[in-house]
C-alpha cells in the first residue's frame, strides 16, 4: 500500500514537471511553400518572429522574405534542393525581411510536406541568438 501511494506521489510530480515544461516551448515558425516559391500557408508563430499577420504573408513570393531564396529552385523531383539542404544542415545563417523592413538572422530547416496533393516545401525559422563564447571549463572532469 505505501508503494503504491509513493508510486502515486512520484508519478503525479513527474506529470507536473512534464507539464510545466511544455507550458516553456514555444512553438517553431513555420512556412509551408508551393514549388514556385509561393507562400501556402504560415502559423501563428511565424507572424510573431515577422511581426505580421501570418493571412498577409499567404501569397507572398518568399524571395520577398528571404532575398538569398530568389534564383534558387527549392524542390527538384520532390526532394529538397541539395544546395538548401547543405545550408541547413551546416547551421548557415539567413537574413530574413520582414514586411516592415526589420531583419532577422535565422537558420532555416527544410522539409518536403504534401499539401492538397502537391508537393510543397516547409521552412521551419529559426532566430538566431548569439550564443556566448564558450570555455574549457566545461571539459573538466572532477
Amino acid at each position: 500500500n505505501k508503494a503504491k501511494h509513493n508510486f502515486l506521489i512520484a508519478n503525479s510530480v513527474l506529470s507536473h514537471s512534464n507539464a510545466k515544461a511544455d507550458v516553456n516551448i514555444k512553438p517553431q515558425a513555420v512556412l509551408t511553400l508551393l514549388q514556385n516559391g509561393m507562400i501556402l500557408a504560415c502559423n501563428k508563430a511565424c507572424g510573431e518572429l515577422l511581426g505580421v499577420e501570418p493571412e498577409k504573408l499567404v501569397w507572398q513570393p518568399m524571395s520577398r522574405l528571404v532575398p538569398q531564396l530568389a534564383d534558387i529552385s527549392l524542390i527538384s523531383d520532390k526532394k529538397i534542393n541539395p544546395y538548401l539542404k547543405f545550408l541547413s544542415v551546416a547551421g548557415h545563417r539567413f537574413d530574413v525581411v520582414s514586411t516592415n523592413g526589420r531583419h532577422i538572422i535565422c537558420e532555416l530547416f527544410f522539409s518536403v510536406v504534401d499539401e492538397f496533393g502537391k508537393c510543397c516545401l516547409q521552412i521551419t525559422m529559426k532566430p538566431y541568438r548569439q550564443r556566448q563564447s564558450a570555455t574549457l571549463r566545461h571539459l573538466r572532469t572532477y
